[in-house]
Parts: C-alpha cells; structure tokens; sequence
C-alpha cells in the first residue's frame, strides 16, 4: 500500500457514521458536514470515521436535520471505559449503534 492510512484495526476518530439520503442536496451537505466539519476520513461515499465535539445526542440531532421520509442513517461511537460492576472484571469500552430513519 502507498500511503499510510489504516483500513482496519482500531477507529482514529469519535464516530462512524453511515446514510442513505435520497435527496442529492441534502446528501451533499451531510457529506460536506462530515469531511470539512467533522474532519473526517471517508470509508465509502456514504460512510465515515468523523471526530467531533458533539455528545452523542447532539450528533443525532445534527445528522437528523438532514434527513427526510425514508432516508436512513446510523452511527456508532465508543463509550469512555465503563466498569462492569462485578468484581475483578476490568473496565471495558463499549460500542453503542443509533439508528436514524
């Protein structure tokens, strides 16, 4: 491979966010949203590893305005260690899915 990006293994950023948008327009803004905005790295033209200050419920506000009847998006984000409240298992991260339609 050429350059140095990684293709798999761990996520570089806050978020993946994937969409199917039917609306050309708003399809680009949301697009637009996540290269310049969210400095993020594409994975298809319709995902996206995006790093970005927003909570988890902002993001699905943010992502939602963007939606229209029928139109779908979904992201994934990794929470900060949580403890599993039984003794002597460790902390663990933990992957949470917000599905928008």
């Amino acid at each position: 491979m050429s350059d140095d990006r990684l293709l798999s293994g761990f996520m570089n950023h806050d978020y993946v966010i994937t969409f199917e948008i039917a609306d050309k327009d708003a399809r680009q803004a949301m697009t637009k949203l996540c290269e310049d905005d969210w400095d993020g790295d594409a994975i298809t033209t319709t995902t996206w590893e995006i790093s970005t200050e927003l909570s988890p419920d902002k993001m699905e506000t943010a992502v939602a305005t963007h939606l229209s009847e029928g139109d779908r998006a979904a992201y994934y984000y990794l929470t900060p260690p949580l403890g599993s409240g039984i003794p002597g298992v460790a902390d663990a991260k933990r992957i949470f899915r917000v599905v928008l339609s």
